[in-house]
């Protein structure tokens, strides 16, 4: 009876035991025959196993689907050992490194049993392991090994970067200047030092040769710097001091605009001001070295992430990466204006296309676990350029200087990124599955984690609700969905005051040039070092703060960086410039950490088929707010110096409480289709997606196909469709597939 019963649960056991089980037998007799493992079709992604010598056993069978095994072996959850009978001769001999094999196949059980409950039922007649790639993070690592190298060659890509786009505050940079007048200018009386009975400095506190000049900008007179009087100066060059200082100007003096200026060299010896006199009338064309950059964005934007979606994240980071290196080196060649401002633009357009396919990129190879983590501290990078920037500037005082040198750096960046690996999630979304299981199992040897050897990688089918034919997904098709509409209008407008509110304070805090013109106390160098290294610890808190949830923490830095731009405001008017000047930091603080969480946030409110596409065309439209924000500066040249400060204020608020009006992301996958963006976010209130691993899951807990089943959702959604939608995936590569009607998940 016994041996009856042995021999009925040996062939329920050949019955229902799915291919992995036989690969690891035939493993075994691999081992057993002397068959070196590294050869076998069916070996781990680990090469190293090694098996001990054995006597080979000819008698032992080959198990087959259709062959019994000998009785002798038996199957366990802890082993798999052998037993010697008195009624069978046939006798597998197992190795002594059969421990190793019994763990082996402990891991792969565990994978099994783990994965085959999120496949369709199609998908577990096939004899493969199938899970889509947020199955396969958990199992590899969401941040180990594999992903800190990738996160460092972007690193090194993103800090000359950063260098690239804030240039832009030592470009601007407006010093004091002066008309250049005929045979009587600070050069001549440099060059006659000792012949000259005074000194430079003193014509340019008296009335000699310029006018005095009051406005809301200064709380004194000062000398005009676009006019002077037209004199016999070399007449009064030859008078001693005291009778120059001591002559009158007659009303009918005549008043002349000035033909070409001289620079006070003591902060920056050379900028795009000084090289091509963008003062006076001209004043308001430095803020279009700001705006090209910004128009660059906006192209960059738009070009990057049709590239990155259509060709791949790497071919993205690589060949714009070697453009901007191009760019960068010409730039400091441009002879005329309006050349700089074209070349300017086409550096902005290559560097934006770059950042934003490896910030998608790093997104996409990060855990669940990890990815608020991550998406913070990949910021780090932009902190260091921006306060390393200050010093080179520091110690060049050239924005052609700075230039160079930051084209040095992209270089030795470019070498790193070459070695990147494209993204294997967006290989399986484009069917690339044998390039996408190459790089996994890359990963898997450096993260020193295991998958099945007969690995089936799964690619999400695209609902065509909102397509037609083998029409390709794009951003736009996020449009055709009245709730994404207005999800991702709130998402411009708060991109754009974000955008505005930032470079605004950048701006503001070098815009300090003209004497008794600024509003902070400091130096120039200072401030901008200062502002750069306080997003680091910025860093760190946003790490904490997300933890409360996206919305809440974004919400809390924007009306954090309106209040403290407020406090800033009313405490300057009462004379503390330097308090003033700290609430300014502590609000440029608050506003990086907003713009840090909206990446974070936008990138995981869009799913992986236009992931890049959204955030790029989102950090396009902010462009326009960066664009705004070098004349809203300027208009403190013809109104009270902290109306732009108020303005970036306002915007901040606005900006914080709009938040409100998009959904909580925390804790959730990434959504792979457009179909998982309506079905993640469309109702907060239903029990959608609680599971890291599987795009539309169960109650924590519940068992597989106890959850809402498609045709549910559906029905709770009323603007995604009907349940004849269903039908138009593709079989052979979804994860779920239409079922009955199952019990609604009560909200939770």
């Amino acid at each position: 009876m016994d041996e009856c019963e042995d021999n009925d649960d040996e062939s329920m056991i050949v019955q229902q035991m799915p291919y992995f089980v036989r690969s690891d037998t035939d493993l075994l007799h691999a081992g057993v025959n002397n068959l070196p493992a590294e050869n076998h079709p069916l070996i781990y992604s680990d090469p190293t196993l090694l098996y001990s010598q054995s006597d080979p056993v000819p008698s032992a069978p080959t198990p087959t689907p259709t062959t019994k095994l000998p009785s002798e072996l038996s199957f366990d959850k802890a082993s798999i050992t052998t037993s010697r009978t008195n009624q069978s001769t046939d006798r597998l001999q197992l190795p002594p490194s059969a421990a190793r094999l019994r763990s082996e196949m402990e891991i792969r059980n565990q994978h099994y049993q783990k994965q085959k409950q999120y496949a369709a039922e199609s998908q577990r007649q096939r004899n493969l392991t199938d899970i889509d790639f947020e199955g396969i993070l958990n199992l590899i690592g969401g941040c180990s090994t594999w992903q800190i190298l990738i996160y460092m060659m972007i690193s090194a890509q993103q800090v000359p970067h950063a260098m690239f786009n804030l240039s832009v505050v030592y470009m601007m940079y407006q010093p004091d200047h002066w008309c250049k007048i005929p045979f009587f200018n600070a050069e001549s009386f440099s060059a006659e030092d000792g012949y000259t009975n005074y000194t430079w400095e003193q014509v340019l506190d008296s009335e000699i040769a310029f006018p005095k000049t009051y406005n809301k900008q200064r709380a004194r007179a000062h000398h005009d710097q676009c006019h002077y009087y037209k004199r016999d100066y070399v007449h009064i060059k030859l008078l001693p001091w005291d009778k120059v200082r001591n002559m009158t100007i007659e009303e009918d003096t005549p008043i002349i605009r000035c033909a070409e200026w001289e620079y006070d060299t003591t902060v920056m010896e050379k900028s795009v001001v000084t090289e091509w006199n963008r003062v006076c009338d001209n004043n308001w064309s430095r803020a279009h070295v700001h705006m090209s950059y910004s128009l660059g964005y906006l192209l960059g934007c738009l070009v990057g992430g049709f590239v990155s979606d259509r060709y791949g994240r790497k071919t993205a980071i690589y060949g714009f990466g070697c453009l901007s290196l191009i760019f960068g080196f010409l730039l400091t060649y441009s002879r005329e204006f309006e050349i700089f401002l074209v070349v300017r633009f086409l550096l902005a357009a290559s560097n934006e296309a770059a950042d934003l396919a490896a910030y998608v990129l790093c997104m996409e190879i990060t855990g669940v676990k990890y990815r608020s983590i991550v998406g913070s501290l990949l910021q780090a990078p932009w902190a260091c350029g921006y306060a390393f920037l200050a010093l080179i500037a520091y110690m060049t005082k050239s924005w052609t200087a700075i230039h160079m040198i930051t084209v040095f750096l992209h270089f030795f960046a470019m070498i790193l990124i070459h070695f990147l690996p494209e993204s294997p999630r967006w290989l399986i979304l484009m069917d690339r599955v044998k390039d996408a299981e190459k790089i996994i199992r890359r990963a898997c040897q450096l993260n020193k984690s295991r998958l099945p050897s007969d690995l089936g990688l799964i690619r999400h089918a695209e609902k065509r609700k909102w397509m037609k034919g083998n029409e390709r997904p794009s951003y736009f098709h996020l449009f055709r969905s009245s709730e994404l509409r207005f999800r991702n209008a709130t998402l411009f407008v708060i991109w754009i005051a974000t955008a505005l509110v930032y470079y605004g304070l950048v701006i503001a805090l070098s815009d300090q040039s003209s004497p008794g013109r600024s509003v902070f106390d400091g130096n120039f160098f200072l401030n901008n070092a200062i502002a750069g290294f306080i997003e680091l610890p910025t860093l760190v808190l946003c790490v904490f703060l997300l933890k409360m949830g996206r919305k809440k923490s974004q919400m809390i830095t924007l009306f954090g960086a309106g209040t403290l731009i407020l406090v800033a405001v009313i405490t300057s008017k009462t004379k503390r410039t330097t308090i003033a000047l700290i609430f300014m930091f502590l609000g440029k603080a608050c506003i990086q950490g907003a713009f840090n969480i909206l990446y974070i946030f936008t990138s995981e409110l869009n799913p992986t088929v236009v992931r890049n596409s959204a955030v790029g065309i989102s950090s396009m439209i902010a462009r326009m707010g960066a664009g705004a924000s070098g004349y809203i500066a300027i208009l403190s040249d013809v109104t009270l110096p902290l109306v732009p400060m108020i303005i970036f204020s306002v915007f901040s608020l606005v900006a914080g409480f709009l938040v409100i009006f998009l959904p909580e992301t925390q804790g959730l996958p990434l959504p792979e289709t457009i179909w998982d963006a309506v079905i993640m976010y469309t109702s907060d209130k239903q029990a959608c997606l609680k599971h890291p691993e599987n795009p539309i899951n169960t109650k924590e807990g519940e068992p597989p196909g106890h959850g809402p089943s498609d045709k549910t959702i559906m029905t709770d959604l009323d603007s995604i469709g009907t349940e004849d939608d269903l039908d138009v995936r593709d079989d052979s590569k979804t994860m779920l597939e239409p079922k009955a009607e199952s019990p609604k998940v009560p909200d939770s």
